[in-house]
């Protein structure tokens, strides 16, 4: 019977110092990239905020330009209406009315067109900062892989991440939100709740947030004094009105709105459409 003899050695494979010197040059060019590409997102984030900046200015002034277009095209037809006009008169009236309601024309439309890029301003800026805060939890992670400190502080990232109203701004008005609740990692914010008005008779009335849609202009919010939101120039003119004319301004549909009467707290109660 023959015997089996063991044969005996060591299982510990010998790591290779050139091989574990090539994988930690790797993994240092690795985090460095990281580090790189965080800092390109971050200087990016920063331009994306000057531009909403310059972009928020932009469609301030031209909703303020329109407000004195609109201001301007009223008065000139208040002012070709006037009876009593000779000829000539009326002839330079009707003149100053069509320019004033070009004017006007033209700045609506440059309204609409900083409102658009206001938008696209705010998307931008939430995405940008969106990025540049992964990027740099990322360029961390990597760098403590390497034993190494990490290159941003919470501090940091903290300022460079999006605000809660960066985010918000960037879901109002926006046709992409399927694409900004993957991007950005949530879902849109709740829609504001709005007080619902008495009708005739005990009827439900128009919820107070809800505007026609020719009375909307984007970006141009009012808050009623029930803390309800709205948008339009339009609905602001409305609420902003003075009672006296309020109380004789026709409703849609021809319908006077009752006035109030003296002493009463009550408020006038809007007929059913």
């Amino acid at each position: 019977m023959t015997g089996v003899k063991a044969v005996g050695g060591s299982s510990a494979s010998k790591v290779d110092p050139a091989e574990a010197q090539r994988l930690a040059e790797a993994a240092r060019q690795k985090a460095e990239a990281a580090r790189l590409a965080a800092e390109a997102k971050r200087k990016a984030a920063t331009e994306a905020r000057d531009t909403l900046a310059k972009a928020r200015s932009s469609a301030d002034a031209a909703r303020r330009q329109k407000a004195t277009a609109e201001k301007a095209a009223a008065n000139a037809r208040k002012a070709a209406q006037k009876p009593g006009q000779t000829p000539e008169e009326a002839k330079k009236s009707k003149e100053a009315l069509a320019a004033a309601e070009k004017k006007l024309k033209e700045a609506n439309e440059a309204s609409r067109t900083a409102a658009q890029n206001l938008q696209k301003a705010e998307e931008q800026a939430a995405l940008a900062a969106r990025s540049a805060e992964q990027a740099m939890h990322k360029a961390n992670a990597l760098a403590l892989e390497e034993c190494k400190p990490a290159p941003y502080s919470q501090k940091d990232i903290d300022k460079v991440k999006p605000t809660k109203n960066e985010l918000e701004s960037a879901f109002e008005g926006t046709n992409r939100k399927a694409e900004l609740e993957k991007v950005l990692g949530l879902t849109p914010p709740p829609q504001q709740e709005v007080i619902q008005t008495s009708g005739a008779g005990g009827a439900p009335g128009a919820p107070l947030g809800t505007v026609d849609a020719k009375y909307s202009d984007t970006k141009d919010a009012f808050t009623g004094p029930f803390g309800q939101t709205s948008a339009g120039t339009g609905f602001q003119e409305r609420q902003g009105a003075p009672l006296g004319d309020a109380a004789h301004s026709p409703l849609p549909g021809g319908t006077a709105l009752p006035s109030t009467p003296e002493g009463s707290d009550t408020p006038p109660v809007t007929p059913k459409p």
